[in-house]
């Protein structure tokens, strides 16, 4: 039996419908440029390998000449100021964690997303002192989907990244999270959420996919088991 004691969570997308805030803070930017706005569901394909890559998007999309480079500073401006305006959990996130943890699991989290943005957001919701490893996009050298950042979260819980094949899980939404677990060696479970691209059904790996986050502590229980 493979106890899974280590849980890693993305972010956006998996734990926050966070894409209103993010889309506002796109549009506030493209606005100064003199830019028309982008439309909720394309900015939320943008999401997913972190600030600057969706940035970037965003900028391209919108036929805009300047780098991503040039506007991070003014981007983070209007998205810090505002990212919890509009931003909420998704359905039995709280409870779930809340579970796990008084089953004795570790929670680790692993975002692309900036960590000043990241810390903001959690302790919003009160999740912050549920986990016992944050990496954000700007923790490491490396970001998803990389394995480090992934490795990181894990032995920064307490983890071995030599026994994370079979004591932890990637749970994410997107063809990123699900290529950081099998760079990592560690099996996912994605809940496909519309952020991103979406996980290829064709990839081999270890995959398991949910319709949503409720039916998680189920499908543990039974990997549990094996």
């Amino acid at each position: 039996m493979a106890w899974r004691r280590y849980l890693v969570f993305d972010l956006d997308g998996t734990l926050i419908d966070s894409a209103p805030d993010i889309a506002d803070a796109v549009n506030t930017l493209l606005q100064e440029l003199g830019k028309a706005p982008l439309a909720l569901e394309a900015v939320k394909s943008m999401i997913g390998d972190g600030a600057p890559v969706l940035l970037a998007r965003a900028l391209k999309a919108s036929g805009t000449s300047e780098t991503a480079d040039q506007l991070m500073p003014r981007f983070k401006i209007h998205y810090e100021a505002a990212s919890t305006n509009r931003t909420t959990l998704y359905p039995k996130v709280r409870e779930i964690l809340e579970e796990f943890r008084r089953d004795g699991r570790q929670l680790a989290l692993c975002t692309n997303k900036p960590s000043a943005a990241t810390r903001v957001v959690l302790d919003h919701f009160g999740l912050a002192a549920l986990f016992q490893s944050i990496i954000g996009g700007d923790s490491l050298t490396e970001r998803k989907p990389a394995r480090e950042p992934l490795l990181a979260a894990i032995t920064r819980a307490g983890g071995d990244a030599l026994r994370a094949a079979s004591e932890a899980i990637m749970i994410g939404d997107s063809h990123t999270d699900l290529a950081t677990a099998m760079a990592g060696g560690v099996p996912a479970v994605i809940i496909p959420s519309g952020y991103g691209q979406p996980a290829d059904r064709a990839t081999q790996g270890d995959f398991h996919e949910l319709a949503r986050f409720a039916d998680l502590p189920a499908l543990l229980a039974r990997l549990d088991q094996n």
